[in-house]
């Protein structure tokens, strides 16, 4: 019988990770209530130690974690930052790119400039850093067209917060003169390591983001554009999978490039599309593989599953080169929530990882592609750790990046 303590803050998450663990072929004695007054020595030292933390992650126990490595696992990995934070990640395909320039991520990510800002008083020195960009929203002016278009990030935020896409200087100028409004404040689990940041950040303090060529010629279904969330699980030191139910996410509205400051026809997150009176949950999250449906060819859906199974290799890759940025500690695993977008050509492109993912944005209809991803997720990760350590390979899950990382752990 193995100790698991599970919390997390969504029912939809918590719900299905418990039901995923009673039907283990293991015996987990399952609790979901933390103590206030539990000590780490207590926790450590306990005749019946917690052998499994599945929790938020900021509850996890990481001295717990390191003191037990062979027999306690936990569901995050301690440091990501240089996978989920947009900046960060960014610098390292940078350095990536400089020695594997053929690498597909060359083509599989947009143009991309760490833009940092203290305030709008010094927007013009910011703009001297990133001078194609400046360039180019000048050409547009001159010009008198709109040829080049942005889109801008914060580098921690996620659900869509702080997202503008802009085709000139005055709109770039006016994200950051108009304060955010309360509903587009980050409340991620984002933070990580000795440099934790305020989830209810205001995103008019962040000053840090990226700026990215706007990909304007999606590939569009019924006229509305759409992104591809996958779920990947990486695990221990480090293998990484791709879960081949992957969903399609609709903006609510029509893609209309004439219309760039209507985030309903540009953004495609249903996290803010939900208090609208039109949202359809059966039209805005869809399953990828039923897009066949709608006109694209079942041909076609693989030659994108084959791309994102090679983009997402290399930026493990790219990431797992950088410990101070990515340790991938051999008693741990982690789901990741990974968005890519498919241009009209049928290329994708990888656009960020989140860590902790909504997975309640799944809906209700297709609740069943989560249960079977936390199901899979115990039978790849954490049976064999607490078993005979081989993995089974489950049908849903396809291995996209093996490497043997040297562990900091003691």
């Amino acid at each position: 019988m193995h100790r698991a303590l599970v919390h997390l803050d969504e029912p939809y998450t918590h719900n299905a990770v418990i039901k995923a663990l009673q039907r283990s072929k293991l015996e987990f004695d399952i609790c979901d209530a933390i103590a206030e007054d539990n000590s780490e020595a207590d926790l450590i030292s306990a005749p019946n130690p917690i052998a499994l933390q599945w929790l938020e992650y900021e509850l996890i126990n990481w001295s717990l974690l390191a003191a037990k490595e062979e027999t306690t696992m936990a569901n995050a990995y301690c440091i990501r930052k240089g996978l989920i934070r947009k900046a960060q990640f960014s610098y390292n395909v940078s350095k990536y790119l400089s020695k594997n320039p053929e690498s597909i991520l060359k083509q599989a990510i947009p143009e991309t400039w760490q833009f940092e800002l203290d305030h709008i008083d010094y927007i013009d020195e910011a703009l001297n850093e990133v001078f194609e960009v400046e360039r180019d929203l000048k050409e547009n002016e001159l010009s008198g067209t709109q040829k080049h278009v942005f889109i801008i990030k914060p580098s921690m935020a996620n659900k869509a917060a702080g997202i503008h896409v802009f085709d000139s200087l005055k709109q770039l100028c006016a994200i950051f003169e108009e304060p955010e409004s309360d509903d587009e404040q980050s409340d991620s689990g984002y933070d990580e390591d000795d440099d934790d940041d305020d989830d209810q950040e205001d995103l008019s303090q962040v000053r840090e983001w990226v700026i990215q060529r706007y990909i304007s010629n999606p590939l569009l279904v019924n006229n509305h554009k759409f992104h591809i969330r996958a779920y990947v699980l990486a695990i221990s030191n480090i293998q990484v999978y791709i879960y081949r139910d992957m969903l399609a996410l609709f903006a609510l509205r029509p893609y209309d490039l004439t219309k760039l400051s209507d985030p309903l026809a540009h953004i495609s997150n249903t996290c803010i599309q939900t208090n609208q009176a039109d949202f359809d949950e059966d039209q805005s999250v869809r399953l990828f593989w039923e897009l066949n449906k709608s006109g694209i060819q079942d041909q076609d859906l693989e030659g994108m599953f084959s791309q994102m199974q090679a983009i997402l290799a290399d930026v493990f890759d790219a990431c797992t080169s950088e410990m101070t940025t990515l340790q991938a500690i051999p008693n741990s695993f982690e789901l990741f929530g990974v968005d890519f977008l498919v241009d009209a050509d049928h290329k994708v492109y990888f656009l960020e990882t989140n860590a902790f993912p909504d997975f309640k944005q799944t809906g209700s209809k297709l609740q069943h592609v989560v249960q079977e991803l936390f199901d899979a997720t115990v039978q790849t990760a954490i049976e064999p750790f607490f078993g005979d350590r081989t993995p089974e390979q489950h049908p849903k899950l396809t291995k996209v990046f093996d490497k043997k990382l040297l562990s900091l752990q003691r």
